[in-house]
């Protein structure tokens, strides 16, 4: 079977099938036949299965040209979200894992500012954030806001 170079590449980024075939107006049974001739798994949804948390935090993820790492993938309550067997892991302590090797002291987030950002090196826990405020303090001269 010939497959397409566009649905090869997004097969391996980790898309869905729907998605693809809808990005690049494929039938979708082309897109799943693809993925089959390919090797690569799909769970009973069709969707990709992913053999760590890591692998499909980064298949649901988009580099920018300025150090961001935006989200692609979904979102619960405002929170980047991804579900990988059976469970449903926040993205930024996936992402706080990735860059600090340990899980977070409380609640992490990014604190870069930009949304959808979860980039491993712009996420911090509650611990991070207070010593990056404590930073900018002492730099400043500004009273350490509590």
């Amino acid at each position: 079977m010939k497959i397409r170079a566009d649905i090869a590449e997004l097969l391996h980024a980790g898309h869905r099938d729907n998605a693809i075939a809808k990005q690049l107006g494929a039938c979708p049974k082309t897109v799943a036949r693809a993925r089959a001739a390919l090797g690569l798994p799909t769970d009973p949804a069709g969707r990709t299965v992913y053999d760590t948390l890591e692998d499909a935090f980064r298949a649901h993820t988009e580099p920018t040209d300025n150090g961001h790492l935006l989200w692609t993938g979904s979102f619960n309550s405002g929170v980047p979200t991804i579900r990988h067997k059976g469970h449903r892991h926040s993205a930024y302590l996936i992402a706080y894992r990735i860059g600090h090797g340990h899980d977070p002291q409380g609640r992490c987030r990014p604190d870069c500012g930009r949304p959808g950002c979860v980039a491993p090196g712009h996420v911090d826990d509650g611990p991070g954030r207070a010593r990056t405020r404590d930073t900018y303090a002492a730099i400043f001269g500004e009273e350490a806001a509590s």
